[in-house]
């Protein structure tokens, strides 16, 4: 077999196992995906560090910290959750972020910028209770952050219910997912909606003031 097919044989099988490889190219932009995750807690916000995936959060608590941003601050979204609930959870997150009145998140009825959806976390006694995957270009970047390609938060309906979440606390979770797609990070304070263990608290100044930093 001679190396051209096997190489086209290789990429067939990377592609069927879901796997993806960036091929070398100066001509066009690459996309990378991360993911990030709000920790449940059994009351109000636990003690401890707050822990930012990969490492601590960074930062002062006056102004939650953002490692990406939308090339515009008209954004797009879809609820993709079938459930009446958690589409009303979804659409409260949404107008809190819009109050901001810094970013203008816009419903769309085809392709949008950000999904939101529910799901449940396929761990046993996982403690994440809510997770966004946001994708971003490696070579385009807005005051030195990085430009967002699509993003899709979920909130875990089976984590939320084991904890005993309330319809305001799950929104709280909703809320810091929206953020993370946003692009903001979290925050080393308790009193942000992105506190990595977010379970009472709304968007708050310290929010606000990342989203004005990060999209002036």
């Amino acid at each position: 077999m001679n190396n051209r097919l096997m190489g086209t044989l290789l990429t067939f099988v990377a592609v069927v196992a879901g796997l993806s490889f960036a091929t070398p190219s100066h001509a066009s932009a690459k996309i990378v995906t991360d993911a990030d995750a709000t920790e449940a807690v059994k009351s109000s916000v636990s003690l401890g560090t707050a822990e930012a995936d990969g490492g601590a959060a960074t930062g002062k608590a006056s102004l939650t910290p953002a490692a990406k941003r939308w090339s515009t601050t008209t954004i797009t979204y879809k609820i993709a959750s079938g459930s009446s609930y958690y589409k009303s959870v979804w659409q409260n997150a949404v107008k809190t972020w819009n109050r901001s009145g810094v970013v203008n998140l816009v419903p769309a009825s085809g392709k949008a910028d950000i999904t939101l959806s529910t799901s449940n976390s396929p761990v046993k006694n996982d403690a994440t209770v809510g997770i966004t995957y946001s994708s971003y270009y490696n070579n385009k970047n807005m005051n030195g952050l990085s430009v967002l390609a699509s993003a899709k938060s979920y909130v875990y309906k089976n984590v939320a219910n084991r904890y005993h979440y309330s319809k305001g606390e799950r929104t709280n979770v909703a809320e810091h997912e929206l953020g993370h797609a946003l692009g903001l990070e979290h925050n080393v304070g308790k009193h942000s909606v992105m506190y990595y263990a977010t379970r009472d608290q709304s968007v708050s100044k310290p929010d606000v003031n990342g989203l004005v930093h990060s999209y002036r």
